[in-house]
Formats: structure tokens, C-alpha cells, sequence
């Protein structure tokens, strides 16, 4: 994934936290869609995806398979408002499963997008997570969604890498007082 895709997807994340004044883990992806004017409905995929998302009668649909665990109903939810959010609705070849590097550019975006909305950086490390196992706790995410966070978060500490951008310190100030009733 280049960068200034990466960028986008993190920057979108971060402006919607700020629009919907997110303050507290784990993130309502259902809120959030509702506030936005996208309808999310489950259902029984025969086709082995775990959602998608696309226009009908001009407002966007997110489909979540009924037929996974509520953390992976979570992250689907929130990779398919990626798409919606990062103006991919309607491209050809997207699909919702696990991550693989071979992806196309907008999966890549709309699983950046999804971590970041599920768990932030900046919220994580003001919590001092040190594992998945926290990440899970704090997010209500997958054991592999978290591990797959954990990772990025690793890189990120050894980096010091973070608020660095004004819109994450704008979401940090949002998530202060649960920072602080949720220190690790």
C-alpha cells in the first residue's frame, strides 16, 4: 500500500471519530453508520464474504454476514464503512475476508480504515496496551484483528510515533477521560 493511501485512511478515520465525537472504546460502528445515513443489514452470504457494501436508491447499503462472531460482524462492518467513507462504493473486485498482502489498494485502504476506526493508535498507547489480549478487551475485536493491531502498535512504540498530527491529538483529548479510567 503507498503511503498517501494510508494516509487517507487514517486521516477519514480520525475526522469521523472528531465529527461523532467518539470518545470511548469499543467504537459503535452501528452509531456511526446510522449518523451517517448508511444502512447496515445482516444476512447469509453463499458466496464465503463476510459483507459488502454498494448504492441502492442512492444511499449507501452495508450487508454484514449474520453468520460470523460479533467481533468479525464488528470489523466487517467497519471495513465495509471504509469503502463507503473513502468513496470506493461501486468499484469492481471488492471483497471482505481475511487480509492477504497480494490485495487490491482499496481493500488494503478499507482494512486500514477499520483497524484504525476500531482501535486508535493514540487511544491504544494512551491505554498502555502491551498485547492482543488487551486490544481485544478494549476494542471487542478478533483475537486475529487484534494480533494484526498488536503488530502495527509494536512498530509504532519503537518508533515513538505518536500524536503527531493535529487531527490524532484532537482525538486524543476526545478519548481522555476514558485513557484515563482505562490505563493498563
Amino acid at each position: 500500500m503507498q503511503y498517501k493511501d494510508y494516509q487517507n485512511s487514517r486521516d477519514a478515520v480520525w475526522e469521523l471519530l472528531i465529527r461523532h465525537g467518539v470518545s470511548a472504546l469499543p467504537v459503535s460502528v452501528g452509531a456511526i453508520c446510522r449518523r451517517e445515513g448508511i444502512a447496515v443489514r445482516y444476512y447469509h452470504p453463499t458466496d464465503g464474504n463476510d459483507g459488502c457494501s454498494m448504492i441502492v436508491k442512492g444511499r449507501p447499503v452495508i450487508l454484514v454476514s449474520a453468520d460470523v462472531p460479533i467481533p468479525r460482524q464488528r470489523f466487517t462492518a467497519a471495513h465495509e464503512l471504509g469503502h463507503v467513507m473513502l468513496g470506493h462504493v461501486g468499484s469492481r473486485g471488492l471483497v471482505n475476508r481475511e487480509p492477504a498482502p497480494e490485495d487490491n489498494p482499496l481493500e488494503q485502504a478499507a482494512n486500514v480504515f477499520a483497524a484504525r476506526l476500531l482501535a486508535p493508535a493514540c487511544v491504544l498507547w494512551g491505554c498502555r496496551v502491551q498485547s492482543a489480549e488487551d486490544i481485544m478487551g478494549l476494542c471487542g475485536i478478533s483475537h486475529q484483528a487484534a494480533e494484526f493491531r498488536m503488530e502495527r502498535m509494536r512498530l509504532l512504540y519503537q518508533r515513538g510515533k505518536f500524536l503527531t498530527s493535529p487531527l490524532e491529538q484532537q482525538v486524543y483529548r476526545q478519548f481522555r477521560a476514558y485513557i484515563e479510567k482505562n490505563r493498563l
